[in-house]
């Protein structure tokens, strides 16, 4: 059931334009692993779940990211945000894509760091799992998007799009999370100087067995790890970060877990690198900055593209 506050319930699906999607397919299907779906109209659907598709691919001469689609549990409250929306002035576009885009209806517009945003209710579920992999799936979980402004983008996940804060590191990066309670659904910050743009997504299996079996398969695969095995402090989880060739991909599972009558108090955590990884205590360098860490990310990010 439902509670009162208006906000999505989970990160859907990433839509991503690639520039060869042969090599895109690859990494999707070999090193996170998903199954392909569909393929409709130039685009590649692919699933870890029950839902319909979790990643969408579609070739293009300008990679980058189309959108990133969050989940709303009913019509009404779709409708509810449809009201929010133009109230605020947030110019949208809504549609009904059951046939096009397998969701049954969708309101489409960007964050003010002009990061393409959808909210959909009702996508297609397929009538069987995915076939069994040695990696096992949970979910997609999250996605970190850069923001020129990491506060005034918070504000509106959280004011617009009713997202509560998790944490903070300093004021630079914000963990938001949505109504399934995973410590963030979404966070927002400045990474490499980019105004907008896909950070990375990261998917979530049941158990570190599985995290480990992905590792060991993203490494005979020859894709390259860009931080290694992991503990974040701000929330908690085990996993690691590999780079494919359209965004870089975590794996990770243990996050945080909030319920809906007891949201955390959001804390100020430090910019030290023991912060991204909490194993590194007692080993850095305190003048080091998780954003710069980041930054690196980011730029290893781009020399994939």
């Amino acid at each position: 059931m439902s509670d009162s506050r208006l906000c999505p319930t989970r990160l859907g699906y990433v839509h991503l334009r690639v520039k060869n999607l042969d090599e895109s397919l690859a990494f999707w299907t070999r090193a996170v692993p998903l199954e392909v779906s569909a393929r409709l109209g130039g685009r590649v659907y692919l699933r870890g779940g029950l839902q319909h598709h979790w990643i969408v691919l579609e070739q293009s001469a300008d990679p980058g990211l189309e959108r990133v689609a969050l989940e709303v549990e009913t019509r009404a409250e779709l409708d509810a945000f449809e009201a929010r929306l133009k109230a605020l002035g947030v110019a949208f576009e809504a549609g009904d894509g059951l046939d096009t885009e397998r969701v049954d209806r969708y309101l489409r517009f960007a964050d003010p760091a002009g990061n393409p945003l959808e909210l959909y209710c009702d996508m297609v579920a397929m009538p069987t799992p995915p076939t069994p992999r040695a990696v096992q799936l949970l979910d997609i979980q999250h996605v970190v998007l850069a923001a020129g402004d990491p506060s005034r983008a918070t504000a509106f996940y959280r004011d617009v799009l009713g997202m509560r804060e998790s944490d903070w590191v300093e004021r630079d990066v914000c963990f938001l999370h949505m109504k399934n309670g995973w410590h963030h659904g979404i966070g927002v910050g400045g990474f490499g100087g980019a105004a907008s743009g896909l950070n990375h997504v990261c998917f979530q299996p049941p158990g570190l067995d599985d995290v480990m079996r992905a590792r060991a398969t993203v490494r005979k695969l020859g894709y390259p790890i860009t931080m290694d095995l992991l503990r974040h402090a701000p929330s908690t989880s085990v996993g690691f970060y590999f780079a494919g060739p359209d965004t870089v991909a975590e794996m990770s599972f243990g996050a945080r877990h909030f319920t809906e009558d007891a949201p955390p108090r959001p804390r100020l955590l430090a910019r030290g690198l023991d912060t991204i990884d909490v194993w590194q205590q007692g080993l850095v360098d305190h003048e080091q900055s998780v954003i710069d860490e980041l930054k690196k990310m980011a730029e290893r990010q781009r020399a994939t593209g």
